[in-house]
């Protein structure tokens, strides 16, 4: 989409613009300005360091590292993309944002942590369906209140919903990869030469009939008389 998207916004981006316009309610407005607000400054650096924090106490270190990643990567990226692309945001914002249109930084953020969430604290089966719905449900929200604030076009917040959640499925799916993956150097038997212990030898080789043991006092098949 970066390479592709156009300087001037879309046909549906305007058609876009103009419908939620149409829907200007105080009640609308503030679960935008809400939403503007869980998305930057002060209240995103808590939620992020309260899910930290849960990760820390139980002592889910690689999960720890994988959403202190996709957290850090996602962010990045859309940094660099909102650079190279250069595309200027909608006119009339009711908010006063940073940085270029393409893609939304909000949005990016909304699509990583939903997904960071779902993987990070409900297990596989029917019941994880309803949280990825929920999932979906906060970040179209989020990416809703991006062009509700007229900051944002509708292609501006569809590339940052698929890149956040992009960036979070890959790095959860590569922790899971390397989680799983099995012990190689516990499999493989370790030669005699390192354990110390000489190999056992068969009854045959070591000349005794089968059946029987030789006593401890024996001396050995050379000849000598015994001690």
């Amino acid at each position: 989409m970066a390479l592709l998207v156009p300087a001037e916004p879309l046909t549906i981006d305007r058609a876009w613009s103009e419908a939620v316009q149409d829907l200007q309610a105080p009640a609308w407005k503030q679960l935008a300005l809400l939403c503007n607000d869980l998305g930057r400054g002060l209240w995103r650096a808590l939620s992020l360091v309260a899910v930290g924090l849960l990760l820390l106490v139980a002592r889910r270190w690689v999960a720890l590292l994988a959403f202190a990643a996709a957290e850090s990567i996602a962010p990045l990226l859309s940094a660099l993309l909102k650079a190279a692309v250069d595309r200027p945001r909608p006119p009339g914002g009711l908010v006063q944002p940073v940085g270029s249109s393409f893609p939304s930084g909000h949005a990016t953020y909304g699509g990583a942590t939903a997904v960071a969430l779902v993987v990070l604290f409900t297990l596989p089966g029917p019941r994880r369906r309803l949280w990825w719905a929920l999932a979906v449900l906060g970040i179209a929200v989020m990416a809703w209140s991006r062009t509700y604030l007229q900051v944002h076009w509708l292609s501006d917040v569809v590339a940052g919903s698929l890149l956040g959640a992009g960036v979070a499925a890959v790095v959860f799916g590569l922790a899971q990869v390397w989680v799983t993956q099995p012990d190689r150097s516990r499999a493989r038997p370790e030669p005699a030469a390192r354990t110390g212990r000489r190999p056992a030898r068969s009854r045959r080789e070591s000349g005794s009939p089968p059946g029987r043991t030789p006593p401890p006092d024996a001396a050995p098949e050379t000849g000598a008389p015994r001690p």
